[in-house]
Parts: C-alpha cells; sequence; structure tokens
C-alpha cells in the first residue's frame, strides 16, 4: 500500500482533529509516497488520474454512501470506512479502535467485499438521467401528496399495480436501512439480490418481492396532479413526472469495501441495527 486517500465530512470533523490524527497514524505505520485528502462533498468533482491503492473514509454511513456512488462512476478504489458518525453500520471500524485497525492492515488481516450497486434511468425534460445506489432507490409521494398509484414490471412482465406511499427497490446492503422500516427483509450483503418493498400500500396486492439479481424492473407512477420523487439512496432527490417509466437494474460496476478478517456481521446487525444486544 504506497498511495492512500482519505475523504473527510468535513461537518463531523470541523477542525480537522480527526483528519490529521488519522494522517499521522497512517504515515507513522506505512511507507506511503502519497496521501490525498478529499472532502466527501466534493469528490464527485475528483477525476483520479492517479491510481490510489485504498480510500479511507471518515464519516457516518451518510459519508459512505455518497462516496461510494461518486467514486464507482470513475474507479474500483477499495473503500475503508472509519465510523466518526452516528450509526455506522456500513463502516469497517470505529475511530475509537483506529489503532487495532492499522494493526490489521498491517498484516493483511482483511478481505474486499464486493457489494452490488443498483443503476436507475429515467427521462427528465427530454433528457436521459442515470444514477447509481449502493442502498437503495426509491419512489414516492410528495410529503403533501396523496397516494400513487404505481404500476411494476420484472423483466419486462407486469408484476402489480397497487396504490401507496411508495416503492424501495434495495440491494442487499440496503436491506438494513429503509426497506427494512418498511417490512422488508433482511439479504446477507454477498447474496445477489434486489429487493422491491412497498412503503404503506394501500392494498396487499403488493407483498415485498426477492429478485434475482439479474432481474429488470420498470416502475410508473401516477399521481394525478401531484408530486412524485425519485430518491437515492436517501440523499439525492429528483422529480418525477406523471407516468414517467423509470428502470431499475443492477449496475455493471460494484463498490468494494474492506472488512477485517474477524467481522461478524450478525454481532453489527444485533448491536446497530436490532439494538438488542449488550455487546
Amino acid at each position: 500500500m504506497k498511495r492512500i486517500g482519505i475523504a473527510i465530512n468535513p461537518t463531523k470533523d470541523k477542525n480537522d482533529e480527526i483528519l490529521n490524527m488519522v494522517k499521522k497514524k497512517f504515515e507513522m505505520n506505512f511507507d506511503l509516497e502519497e496521501i490525498r485528502i478529499f472532502n466527501s462533498f466534493q469528490i464527485k468533482d475528483e477525476e483520479f488520474k492517479t491510481p490510489l491503492d485504498l480510500l479511507v473514509v471518515l464519516g457516518g454511513d451518510g459519508t459512505l454512501l455518497n462516496v461510494a456512488r461518486e467514486i464507482s462512476k470513475k474507479t474500483s478504489l477499495p473503500i475503508f470506512g472509519i465510523n466518526i458518525g452516528n450509526l455506522g453500520f456500513l463502516s469497517s471500524t470505529e475511530i475509537s479502535d483506529i489503532d487495532r485497525a492499522i494493526e490489521k492492515l498491517k498484516k493483511d488481516e482483511y478481505n474486499l467485499d464486493d457489494r452490488m450497486l443498483l443503476k436507475y434511468e429515467t427521462m427528465k425534460d427530454g433528457e436521459v438521467i442515470e444514477e447509481h445506489a449502493l442502498n437503495d432507490v426509491v419512489v414516492a409521494r410528495g410529503t403533501l401528496s396523496r397516494m400513487v398509484k404505481f404500476q411494476v414490471f420484472v423483466d419486462g412482465k407486469l408484476y402489480s399495480t397497487f396504490k401507496g406511499d411508495g416503492l424501495i427497490v434495495a440491494t442487499p446492503t440496503g436491506s438494513t436501512a429503509y426497506s427494512f422500516s418498511a417490512g422488508g427483509p433482511f439479504i446477507y450483503p454477498n447474496l445477489d439480490l434486489i429487493t422491491l418493498t412497498p412503503i404503506c400500500p394501500h392494498t396487499k396486492s403488493m407483498p415485498t418481492m426477492v429478485l434475482s439479481g439479474e432481474s429488470k424492473i420498470e416502475i410508473i407512477p401516477e399521481n394525478g396532479e401531484e408530486e412524485i420523487y425519485l430518491t437515492v439512496d436517501g440523499q439525492k432527490a429528483t422529480k418525477v413526472e406523471q407516468r414517467t417509466k423509470i428502470k431499475v437494474e443492477r449496475a455493471e460496476k460494484s463498490v468494494q469495501v474492506l472488512l477485517f478478517k474477524d467481522y461478524d456481521y450478525f454481532k453489527v446487525l444485533r448491536t446497530k441495527i436490532l439494538n438488542n444486544s449488550k455487546e
């Protein structure tokens, strides 16, 4: 490991104290030729002309989602998430465990876990819009709007027509996020699956569906004159016109997340999501 990047959420470290501490620890423990510092909010503008071996992400889950989504369009750079936020479910380690984490890095006690990305495509103002998502793609009504009517097609065949507040298309990584809150199942992160989870459906005609990662989904929303929004990873929202077709499928690229060999998914699930463990 010769070249690394550090992406920092500046709102979590206003005086650069954490950034400088992490930078110093990497400099002391590795014979590095370069450390590049990125503002997590501006990383979409970086070109990554010089290859890096690792990208350290300092922030919470929102920071990691944003960084992963943006760099996936440009590079297959592995991500090492260090949680300095609140939940940190997606992170590799906590900032309080930075010393132990660096020792494991030095001993190569880690794996690179491939995480599925979704890609959506739709039309807006006559132009094709395309975006990636690590967690989910959500089509839902506006805050004060009435229920939306959805037509949902899977691989060109009509699956369901239903009314409700919205529809969540989630990756296994995103199955513990909004999809779970809406009643969707947990999907183990390395499985090649996509879930469709309705938000407050008015009828029972749209139960949660677990699909193959090869599935191609088409969603046609209709809400009269009311507002409909398309949201990616809970961060980027786009207003959608009535009966505009939204295509969602697995992206060609994936994201590599660094996880230590003693990583225990179920322990993290219990302590960070289910909150029923004293560990």
